[in-house]
């Protein structure tokens, strides 16, 4: 297993298992639960395991784990049960955002080698709390027809003009020291994005934001509807663009303009063609080659297909065929591909090789890195807009709510950290 920076190369499981990370309200987080949700955070956000990269992301791990302690502790005193079906779920529902198989993270926490329990338990964490702050709060909301009625009247005066599809990445700090550390790790992940790493990943696995679990997706906001350090930040920026840290008295964000369009008050999202991420790997081979030599680059290609397990892996291997055409290719949208790659990677699942495929020029193994399934566009009935608002208003009042309580426990809690 890989080892936390802060631990030594070869330390036991066991030992990490009782060594403690740090105490929220008495109850112990070991060694070992930071250890293996870095391993596996960075895995599936594609970042290179080295020492310097777990030094920069430790602190805001253990700061996730503090905030799920928080909420499993207060929604058990709050007597809210989380069943064996309702992990169940959420385990189905994070390999399905994750771009993973059915039953593919039990799978990868095997292949990493790294214990289990605490990312279930971050699970349990997220599915009581969601329990927990739904019947304390809903009860309390009351979205009157008026203010629907207000909040349609905003769309319609901002009829024709542009609104952006945001998402972000959100790394708290506490003071200058910890934002110079926290800044490098921004640094660090918007470097892994462009080079092909998934925004949406990286968002579920880094960000303390709640729009974490949708891959940090903000939705559609018009211009002045967020703060004005990230209304000004969107602006400077084109679709598909990634920001600059962005330091906020809070913490830090990143923000992902994914898309630009017009106010259509009753347009229910933007048609898009699937699209992928592609990385290739590519073994030259001369016009003339014999079958014996093509026979040969055929089995180099079949190794790679069958070794490589993700991206940041895959792009390593690819090196060592010295081809520029190896590396990230980029962003498709899949009908815009030729019918012979279209065909390979219609049905690739998200950080699985393709079987090798023989070319002009060679041969390539290419890899779906991230995707994005098609969207058309809808036209909702006024009676249908009603509803989605009534849902967004009652979404925006719960989520404020949570932040809110989180803080309070924060206040109140008693951490002792110890790394």
């Amino acid at each position: 297993m890989s080892c936390l920076c802060l631990t030594f190369a070869g330390q036991a499981a066991a030992q990490q298992a009782i060594t403690i990370a740090a105490t929220v309200n008495d109850k112990m987080i070991s060694l070992l639960d930071v250890d293996s949700r870095i391993t596996l955070s960075m895995h599936l956000a594609d970042l290179p395991n080295t020492l310097d990269n777990r030094r920069r992301i430790v602190g805001q791990v253990l700061r996730s784990i503090i905030d799920e302690k928080l909420k499993l502790q207060e929604a058990k005193l709050r007597e809210i049960t989380v069943s064996r079906q309702d992990i169940a779920r959420a385990e189905a529902d994070f390999e399905q955002r994750a771009g993973l198989k059915k039953g593919g993270l039990r799978d990868l926490f095997r292949r990493l080698g790294i214990d289990s329990s605490s990312f279930l338990e971050r699970l349990e964490s997220h599915v009581a709390w969601s329990k927990l702050v739904t019947r304390r709060y809903l009860p309390t909301i009351d979205i009157g027809e008026k203010e629907i009625d207000d909040y349609l009247a905003e769309f319609e005066r901002n009829k024709g003009k542009p609104e952006y599809l945001v998402s972000e990445i959100f790394l708290p700090t506490n003071d200058k020291q910890d934002t110079e550390q926290v800044r490098a790790l921004a640094d660090r992940l918007i470097d892994q994005i462009n080079a092909g790493a998934s925004f949406a990943a990286v968002a579920r696995n880094f960000s303390q934001s709640p729009t974490a679990a949708a891959g940090g997706n903000l939705g559609w906001h018009p211009a002045g509807q967020l703060p004005r350090e990230i209304d000004a930040l969107i602006a400077s920026l084109k679709p598909g663009q990634i920001s600059r840290p962005l330091v906020m008295p809070e913490g830090i964000f990143i923000i992902h303009l994914e898309d630009r369009r017009v106010i259509d008050p009753f347009r229910q999202g933007t048609a898009k063609p699937a699209s992928v991420t592609l990385h290739q790997a590519h073994f030259p081979l001369p016009a003339d080659a014999g079958q014996a030599l093509v026979s040969q680059v055929m089995a180099r290609a079949n190794e790679l297909a069958q070794s490589a397990n993700s991206c940041t892996n895959f792009d390593n291997l690819a090196k060592q065929t010295n081809s520029p055409l190896s590396g990230a290719l980029g962003t498709f949208p899949i009908n815009q591909l030729s019918a012979q790659l279209q065909s390979v990677v219609a049905n690739l699942p998200v950080g699985k090789p393709s079987p090798p495929t023989r070319t002009d020029d060679g041969i390539i193994v290419v890899m779906v890195c991230h995707r994005t399934e098609e969207q058309k566009e809808k036209e909702m009935t006024p009676a249908q807009r009603r509803e989605e608002i009534r849902e967004r208003l009652i979404e925006e009042r719960l989520t404020l709510a949570a932040e809110q309580y989180l803080r309070s426990l924060r206040r109140a809690a008693i951490v002792d950290i110890r790394l």
